[in-house]
């Protein structure tokens, strides 16, 4: 009795320690951090202020202020969103999450969004990474 008592105590404390060093490997993304970036890219292209929304890109990437100017005006031009207007989000509509994913390198989580932005509903993506050289946003996406 007492033997197997000393087993099952043992594997519990192995399985614990197994746990804790998994969860240690690799420093993920949380939903509330991913949601958060998102919130303060959308608050920055509404008040116009493309340099501070460049800064919410990973380094990796590249985006600088006047991409992001020209993202906004071929907006405004194909599909009649003028993100001038204030971008709300509405409701997550779907969410992909990793700790590591061979693509970037690195942890990624992906939101789906309906986004108000004046009077139309529309759907975004974003994409945020952790890497190595950084943390920020590599993807923005108008879904039509």
């Amino acid at each position: 009795m007492k033997k197997h008592l000393l087993l099952t105590l043992s594997f519990i404390l192995s399985m614990l320690l197994c746990l804790g060093a998994l969860t240690s490997c690799g420093e993920g993304i949380s939903g509330d951090e991913a949601k958060a970036t998102t919130t303060a890219l959308f608050e920055a292209l509404s008040a116009g202020s493309y340099e501070e929304a460049a800064a919410l890109f990973h380094p990796d990437t590249l985006t600088n202020a006047q991409n992001l100017s020209d993202y906004c005006a071929g907006l405004l031009n194909d599909y009649g969103i003028d993100v001038s207007k204030g971008m709300s989000i509405e409701k997550y509509t779907g969410f992909s999450s990793s700790m590591y994913d061979s693509n970037v390198g690195g942890a990624r989580y992906e939101l789906t969004m309906q986004v108000t932005v004046g009077d139309k509903i529309c759907t975004f993506t974003t994409e945020v990474v952790r890497t190595d050289t950084g943390y920020g946003l590599i993807n923005l996406h108008y879904n039509p």
